[in-house]
């Protein structure tokens, strides 16, 4: 199953092969903080989930997509 980078519910990143690939999108982005511990996590808000690979682009219109 793929996965993408979310903000909240909304999804930022095309999907990805796995979790760890979409994980370097969000560090490539600057989107990592440190936890305090040593760790980084993601910033506030932002998650990585599993998605649709048929789903369309984030801001591209379904119009404009082959079927």
């Amino acid at each position: 199953m793929p996965y993408a980078l979310f903000e909240n519910e909304f999804r930022l990143s095309r999907p990805f092969p796995t979790a760890t690939d979409v994980w370097r999108c969000a560090e490539d982005c600057g989107l990592l903080v440190d936890d305090g511990c040593g760790e980084q996590r993601l910033d506030e808000g932002y998650s990585i989930k599993p998605c649709r690979s048929d789903e369309a682009e984030p801001g591209r219109d379904q119009a404009h997509q082959k079927n």
